[in-house]
């Protein structure tokens, strides 16, 4: 009897230290997840005197806003999260729209040379946009729409291109033909999940009389939400994080928050006297309040869609 009780107790102790090894990696790992964010938080709560001031680890001495305002202004935030935002969730639907449409042919109908199509498609995940900018900018500014416009020209002497830079076209253009930024992903995400999905469905749409594209809007895309979910937020998040090519295609648009965020330390030198000692200070606590109010929407959309991003990632097998 002592013997059962006392393996009981050992089972029992090992549970338990085991569950106390597992708590403590995962806040460990939490924690070195966490840091930055916490740090900016922090940091951007403090008044310029405290940014340095060796007793103030965490919580600040004295909690200011002053660091949240100056940056909102010269950030142009609003603008910012509003050429954001229709970059972000045009690019995402027509991301979703014509990369499901091409990844349903791939894995659902064969043609000859589809295996190398789709390897070249995969392919371009390997080939940074630096690469291919220099085209890129050249279609965007001198856009013909596939030289008709220059057919047409020469009948009304009217202009043989138009220029698609500065405009929001510059994005929502490659992202309608399959062609836009991570596509070669976006594609492979739909294929595994079409070639996963049973034939059966296909089969009672086609006994139905459904065709090809009516099968595919009616019966697969209805049924692949966990890739659309993904993919969209994928591209969502991606397009609000690009740089370069907001850089290169924004043109005259006002800035968006990957502009606004690397422009933020020499605009806020510009309004910020430099005369006075704080104003380093000053400039890096404004920056960790940019920084923060840069990630705020995706914080909140990541609240909102954790659950679904986290039920797609797990139907679509993507690690």
């Amino acid at each position: 009897m002592n013997a059962i009780i006392q393996k009981k107790q050992m089972k029992r102790a090992r549970k338990t230290l085991t569950s106390i090894i597992r708590f403590s990696l995962l806040a460990a790992l939490a924690y070195q997840l966490l840091y930055p964010l916490l740090y900016m938080l922090s940091m951007a709560l403090r008044r310029p005197e405290e940014a340095m001031d060796p007793s103030v680890i965490w919580v600040p001495k004295t909690f200011t806003l002053s660091n949240f305002a100056d940056a909102l202004r010269v950030m142009d935030f609003w603008d910012a999260l509003q050429n954001s935002m229709i970059i972000g969730i045009g690019c995402g639907l027509l991301d979703v729209l014509s990369c499901a449409f091409v990844a349903y042919g791939f894995a659902r109908f064969k043609f000859r040379f589809s295996g190398l199509l789709f390897t070249l498609v995969i392919l371009t995940l390997v080939v940074p946009v630096q690469t291919i900018i220099l085209p890129l900018y050249a279609d965007m500014k001198y856009f013909d729409a596939f030289g008709i416009m220059k057919l047409t020209s020469m009948v009304t002497g009217g202009p043989d291109s138009v220029s698609l830079v500065g405009s929001y076209w510059a994005f929502y253009l490659p992202s309608m033909l399959g062609m836009g930024l991570r596509s070669g992903l976006y594609i492979f995400i739909f294929r595994q999940f079409f070639k996963g999905m049973p034939n059966e469905l296909e089969d009672a749409a086609y006994m139905d009389g459904c065709g090809p594209f009516k099968t595919f809007f009616t019966v697969m895309l209805p049924n692949a939400k966990n890739a659309i979910i993904t993919v969209f937020l994928f591209s969502f998040v991606w397009h609000w994080n690009e740089f370069y090519m907001s850089n290169l295609l924004l043109g005259n648009l006002k800035k968006n928050f990957a502009i606004a965020l690397s422009s933020l330390r020499v605009d806020l030198q510009a309004v910020v006297n430099v005369q006075t000692i704080s104003d380093p200070l000053v400039v890096v606590t404004r920056i960790q309040a940019g920084a923060l109010l840069a990630i705020l929407p995706l914080f909140i959309l990541y609240l909102v869609t954790q659950r679904y991003f986290t039920d797609s990632i797990e139907h679509v097998a993507i690690k």
